[in-house]
């Protein structure tokens, strides 16, 4: 069963940037409201690599949700599995115990916090999103009650990161073509890579 995803948040341009990237037939819907309140499985959270989830969207869902024990949860998880760092490019689901959602997908969207504008970081947390999902589902298989049918995700890379709304949302749709539609052209040869990188760095 497909994940049903719904990119959500308050910033205009974003959500504007997100319409013109996401068509409706590719089935995921755009919300111009607060990412708290949908109705989803799962949620995913841009972070640092070393689980700080104190700013931003990661901030407001500990002080809502978790009463600040997503971090202390995150910060063990990323020590045991990690070594530490969870890299930018992967990403971890959570289960919350939590009766408003029943998991985060966690994504680093930079190492520490700091200006990555300029970087294909939105691309990266995207794709790691998205493939933790698929891989979460695909390892609950025998048990569907514990899948992820549905998902919610908020601009990557666009709070302290810096990154312009239109590039954040052209990465994030390259990430959902490449793992989601299965659109890997870009890959068969280093010229198309180098292409791929310089788009997505340039919206």
């Amino acid at each position: 069963m497909p994940v049903a995803i719904t990119l959500c948040d308050r910033t205009a341009d974003l959500v504007q940037a997100w319409k013109r990237y996401f068509p409706d037939e590719s089935g995921v819907k755009v919300a111009n409201q607060n990412i708290l309140t949908l109705p989803v499985d799962a949620l995913a959270i841009p972070a640092n690599s070393f689980g700080f989830t104190d700013s931003g969207v990661d901030m407001a869902i500990s002080q809502e949700i978790f009463d600040w024990r997503l971090q202390d949860t995150l910060r063990l998880q990323i020590d045991r599995e990690h070594d530490g760092e969870l890299l930018v490019g992967q990403a971890l689901v959570l289960p919350t115990k939590s009766t408003r959602l029943r998991y985060v997908v966690v994504a680093p969207t930079m190492r520490l916090p700091t200006d990555v504008s300029g970087s294909v970081n939105a691309y990266l947390a995207m794709r790691a999103i998205l493939r933790a999902v698929e891989a979460h589902n695909r390892a609950n298989k025998p048990t569907p009650a514990e899948q992820i049918r549905s998902l919610a995700v908020p601009g990557l890379c666009t709070g302290t990161g810096k990154m312009p709304a239109e590039r954040a949302a052209y990465q994030m749709w390259t990430a959902y073509r490449s793992v989601i539609m299965g659109d890997l052209e870009w890959t068969k040869s280093l010229e198309k890579q180098l292409e791929h990188d310089r788009k997505m760095r340039q919206r």
